[in-house]
């Protein structure tokens, strides 16, 4: 609760530095004690590095990185190359962030890949940078752990975003049958939305895969992730392949086969049709073909089969 101070000589008000613990009143030069439980900003200081020093937090898994201390809290992935754990900065204020820690010294580059590829992002000058790289990876910071449980390992640590608990993997299991052809519709368009954006910054993300898509709960949102195979466009690392793997996702959280794109009959012929073309053609088999225009292309496919929008969220089990 805020409140006045007043002199209590000559009640004239007066205005202290937070840190002060006396003041001489401007007024009639009375010298005012302002709060008996007052400290010293050194006494200060020295309380909240003991406080923040991990070896008084009682976690026993803790990392050190970027000159702070991050305790880890549980695994809630693993990937290729990295382990992957929600985990808090150490003490007061504290922020919660997703810890990828690297298992083999041998798949460094690989990390720190994932690493540039993202700083090139979030400083892309595509349009609509400022709306995608929110929806993208967070970086906080990033190396090797110079202490903690996992000394001498590499790790790179960025921003927690709420709703993301369940890849597409997990949904798959959960769906074996498929999701409903309605919802896979907006599903793919938010991937397709995002490769849009990086392959317009001249990017290829290089594993669109089950294991790096993320759906959001309760809302309509995707979030794609793992990017330590991307990498500037190339004979190699191409947009089509980045489609085509989005595609194959697609099939696959239908309900059909990925490799061969064939899908249950449940499936309206047209929407299926899309996925076997994209999912199974070459680089150079539809010319001028780029995510943006199948995602208009899936926009009128919905409104001609399904109608007007509607959400249609993908309900996992508790």
């Amino acid at each position: 609760m805020e409140h006045a101070v007043m002199c209590p000589q000559c009640n004239a008000p007066l205005a202290p530095h937070r840190f002060a613990t006396s003041i001489v009143c401007s007024f009639c030069g009375t010298t005012v004690r302002l709060d008996q439980s007052s400290v010293s900003a050194s006494i200060f200081h020295d309380a909240f590095r003991t406080w923040n020093a991990p070896e008084t937090y009682q976690v026993s898994s803790w990392i050190t990185i970027g000159g702070r201390h991050w305790a880890l809290e549980k695994m809630i992935a693993q990937g290729d190359i990295s382990d992957v754990y929600t985990a808090r900065l150490a003490r007061w204020p504290t922020e919660l962030v997703i810890v990828k820690l690297l298992r083999d010294p041998q798949d460094a580059g690989r990390l720190d890949n994932e690493w540039q590829a993202l700083q090139t992002l979030h400083k892309s000058s595509a349009p609509g940078a400022d709306t995608f790289t929110r929806l993208m990876p967070q970086p906080v910071v990033h190396g090797d752990i110079p202490a903690g449980l996992f000394a001498g390992r590499r790790a790179s640590i960025f921003r927690w975003a709420s709703g993301f608990y369940h890849s597409f993997e997990a949904v798959i299991q959960a769906y074996p049958q498929g999701i409903p052809p309605r919802a896979a519709i907006w599903v793919w368009r938010r991937i397709l939305e995002m490769l849009s954006f990086i392959h317009a910054s001249g990017m290829a993300h290089g594993a669109v895969l089950p294991a790096h898509l993320l759906v959001q709960e309760n809302d309509h949102g995707v979030r794609l992730v793992g990017y330590s195979l991307a990498g500037r466009l190339n004979q190699k690392l191409t947009a089509q392949s980045d489609l085509s793997m989005s595609a194959r996702c697609i099939a696959a959280i239908l309900g059909g086969d990925p490799e061969t794109a064939s899908l249950p009959r449940t499936v309206p012929a047209q929407l299926a049709g899309i996925v076997r073309r994209i999912a199974l053609s070459e680089p150079a088999s539809v010319p001028g073909q780029n995510a943006w225009a199948i995602r208009e292309e899936l926009g009128e496919l919905a409104s001609k089969v399904f109608g007007p929008p509607q959400f249609i969220p993908i309900v996992m089990p508790s």
